[in-house]
């Protein structure tokens, strides 16, 4: 799923032999089917974590046990995370071949699960599961425009908090794909995105790949400059869900949609402390702080595929906040026609 929602959110671009070609070009709505496997996918991960909470509950119930259970806390915790990927990356959906609904569905949905995590995950003891839970939600919460609910969750979150996707090269099913396509096959590069001039951000760490006659390597398409990605590295390196630098940088964003540009800044420098880098100044016009609030929030989150959303909703709001880069370009993704074709409410 990473792969297709970092193309479409230019975090990426495409130098290989798959059939993404549209992708990075914004071009996401003409050909569902394209989308069957990841849909499929996300939707078995919300399904799998609200379906086995409900055989849990069957068996954990008598005594108080589900309500003070690790694991129950974990699965909420989990089913919040794929609710908001589908949120986030939906035009619409769908929740168990029901019929279509608009994507802030999810987002309503995961805002639940998180509260669930936080409270079972309070009474178990797993304090990285109720503050992982307050990161979720305070995201949500803002997708929802509950900007005040959302600041305050985000303040529970200490800024060097981070919460994985964990991955493992035990088995292939569960290891990071992102990296050996990144690496081992060079279809995808960072050549021709808005990180070619970014060479000294520890956010977005990359480099350009030479061979033995000291020519820049090219991707699995013989002809794309290859330029590598390095966060992440193993094909066992984890992902994020959630972060405090996220979480700063959403309050920043809170401050910002007030008018308090240096009450930004600061938010953002706070962000910046965590990876050591170098404080900013604060912009002197409104159109200077979206652009610097973008930057901040792309580097802050870079390939985990939340960039497709931030555009989309940026561009809703309009103004000084939107893109440039969307114009003209998609901003989610559509129902499969695998789901077309079997949801008899579609």
């Amino acid at each position: 799923i990473l792969q297709p929602a970092n193309l479409a959110g230019g975090e990426l671009w495409h130098g290989g032999s798959y059939d993404f070609g549209t992708y990075p070009r914004g071009i996401l709505l003409q050909s569902p089917e394209d989308w069957d496997g990841e849909y499929g996918t996300m939707s078995q991960a919300r399904w799998v974590a609200e379906e086995g909470l409900r055989r849990m509950a069957g068996i954990l119930e008598e005594g108080g046990g589900f309500e003070r259970n690790p694991h129950v806390a974990r699965a909420y915790l989990l089913g919040g995370f794929a609710n908001r990927m589908l949120g986030e990356l939906q035009c619409t959906g769908t929740v168990d071949g029901g019929p279509e609904v608009p994507h802030t569905e999810y987002f309503t949905r995961a805002d639940s699960m998180f509260s669930r995590a936080i409270q079972v995950g309070g009474a178990a003891g797993v304090s990285d599961i109720v503050t992982a839970g307050y990161g979720g939600r305070a995201s949500v919460r803002a997708w929802l425009g509950n900007w005040g609910p959302a600041v305050a969750d985000a303040a529970q979150v200490p800024p060097g908090f981070q919460y994985d996707a964990i991955f493992s090269t035990n088995v292939g099913a569960v290891s990071n794909d992102l990296v050996f396509e990144t690496t081992s096959r060079k279809e995808f590069t960072v050549f021709s995105t808005m990180w070619v001039p970014v060479t000294d951000d520890a956010r977005v760490p990359w480099q350009i790949v030479y061979d033995a006659s000291g020519q820049v390597e090219v991707g699995q398409d013989g002809e794309t400059p290859f330029y590598q990605q390095l966060k992440y590295l193993d094909q066992d390196a984890d992902i994020e869900l959630t972060k405090g630098t996220e979480m700063l940088v959403l309050r920043a964003e809170e401050r910002l949609r007030g008018g308090d540009i240096p009450g930004m800044v600061g938010f953002l420098n706070q962000a910046r402390d965590v990876y050591g880098m170098d404080h900013v100044t604060a912009p002197t016009t409104t159109a200077d702080a979206w652009e610097m609030m973008r930057f901040e929030r792309y580097a802050t989150l870079w390939m985990t595929g939340r960039r497709l959303h931030d555009m989309r909703r940026w561009d809703e709001l309009g103004g000084a906040a939107a893109d440039p880069f969307a114009v003209g370009r998609d901003l989610c993704f559509p129902i499969s026609d695998e789901e077309r074709r079997v949801n008899p409410n579609l």
